[in-house]
C-alpha cells in the first residue's frame, strides 16, 4: 500500500534527479534545434519569468494576479514551496522547507494550502506568505495519502488515495465532514457555480492524466466534456470568469537525430527520424468545444495556470533543461 501511495511522489523525484544530474544519450545524438512556438492569434506578451535552470512544478498564480507559489527541487530531491512576491519578478522565497507540494491560494491572495509529505503520506496544511505558520487541515491524510487541495467558500476539494486509486473527496476547512466524490485527479473549482473540473483515468485508475470531466457538485451528475485517444490530458482549471478550461496534453512530436556506430575499424552514422512525447497546453470553452492549442514544439510546456485579466502561467522546459516560468497572455 505504502508504495501505491508514493508512487507520484517517487515518480517526480526521479524526475527531478535526471533534470539535476543529466542524462546520457549514448551513441544517439540529437538535434540541438529544440524549440516551443506560441499562437499568435490566440496569445500576446510571451515573458519568461525565471531563468534559474532548477526544476519546478504545481504553478498557481494568486486570485488577484500579483503573486506566484510553485515548488522546486532541492539537489537531496525534496520538494519545497516557493514564493514570488511579484509574479514578474525572479526573486523567490522559500516558504516550506520540508517535502511540500500542490499548493493553493486562498481567494484573499495571503493564506495558502499545500501537502505536507510526512511519515509516509501527504496531509493537506494551510500556510500564509505573510508568516502564518502550520495549521493541520488533516492532522491524519484523509485516505491513505493526501494531494492537490483547492479551496472555495470554505469548501476543499483534494485527491486521496483509498482502494488503491485516487478519488475526490470534499471536506470543509476545519477537516471534518470528508464526503468521497468517485475516481479522479487535479479537481478544480468553477469560480461561481457549484461544479468542479477534474481528470479520469478509466483505463489507469493511478494515472494523473486522463480525459476532461465536469461534476456537478448538486446533482452529483458526472459529464465527460474532453477526450483525446492519441494523448492524456493534465491539470484542468476553469477561467476566472468560468468560460474556459486551460489544460495541458501529451502530444507526439516528430524528431530526427543520428545513430553513431563505432567499431574498431571505423566509424558510421545514421540519420533516424522518431516519436517523442511531449506536453502542450491547450484552451476550450468550458462545455468542450473550440479547443485551441496555445503552444507547440519540440520542447514541451506544463502545469498551466490562470492569472488575471487573461494572463496564464506555465512551465516550459526546451532541450533538456529544467522548467522556467513564463507568462503570457490569451486573447479574448
Amino acid at each position: 500500500m505504502k508504495n501505491n501511495i508514493m508512487k507520484h511522489l517517487v515518480t517526480l523525484l526521479a524526475i527531478a534527479a535526471l533534470v539535476i544530474l543529466g542524462v546520457s544519450s549514448g551513441t544517439m545524438q540529437r538535434q540541438a534545434e529544440v524549440e516551443i512556438t506560441w499562437d499568435e492569434g490566440l496569445t500576446s506578451g510571451v515573458t519568461r519569468i525565471t531563468n534559474d535552470k532548477l526544476f519546478k512544478n504545481w504553478v498557481k498564480a494568486s486570485p488577484d494576479g500579483t503573486k506566484l507559489l510553485y515548488t522546486e527541487a532541492s539537489k537531496s530531491g525534496n520538494w519545497t514551496v516557493m514564493y514570488l512576491r511579484d509574479a514578474n519578478n525572479p526573486a523567490k522565497t522559500p516558504l516550506i522547507g520540508e517535502i511540500a507540494y500542490s499548493p493553493s491560494w486562498y481567494e484573499d491572495s495571503t493564506r495558502f494550502l499545500y501537502i505536507s509529505y510526512e511519515g509516509g503520506s501527504g496531509r493537506i496544511v494551510r500556510s500564509s506568505v505573510t508568516g502564518g505558520g502550520k495549521t493541520y487541515i488533516s492532522r491524519t491524510a484523509i485516505g491513505d495519502g493526501d494531494d492537490t487541495p483547492i479551496i472555495r467558500e470554505g469548501m476543499i476539494v483534494c485527491t486521496s488515495w483509498v482502494n488503491n486509486q485516487w478519488q475526490i473527496v470534499v471536506v470543509k476547512e476545519n477537516g471534518t465532514e470528508p464526503t468521497f466524490l468517485g475516481e479522479g485527479r487535479s479537481p478544480s473549482w468553477h469560480p461561481t457555480e457549484d461544479k468542479i473540473v477534474f481528470i479520469k483515468n478509466t483505463n489507469e485508475p493511478g494515472s494523473s492524466g486522463g480525459d476532461i470531466y465536469e461534476m456537478n457538485m448538486t446533482s452529483g451528475q458526472i459529464t465527460q466534456i474532453y477526450s483525446d485517444p492519441q494523448g492524456l490530458c493534465y491539470s484542468p482549471s476553469y477561467s476566472p470568469d468560468g468560460r474556459r478550461i486551460l489544460f495541458a496534453k501529451e502530444t507526439g512530436v516528430r524528431r530526427t537525430g543520428t545513430v553513431t556506430t563505432k567499431t574498431s575499424s571505423s566509424t558510421t552514422r545514421r540519420a533516424i527520424s522518431y516519436e517523442a512525447e511531449r506536453t502542450h497546453v491547450f484552451v476550450m470553452n468550458a462545455d468542450g468545444t473550440n479547443v485551441s492549442p496555445i503552444s507547440g514544439g519540440t520542447g514541451s510546456v506544463s502545469s498551466p495556470c490562470w492569472g488575471k485579466d487573461g494572463e496564464i502561467f506555465c512551465l516550459v522546459r526546451i532541450a533538456g533543461q529544467a522548467r522556467e516560468i513564463y507568462k503570457l497572455r490569451i486573447r479574448d
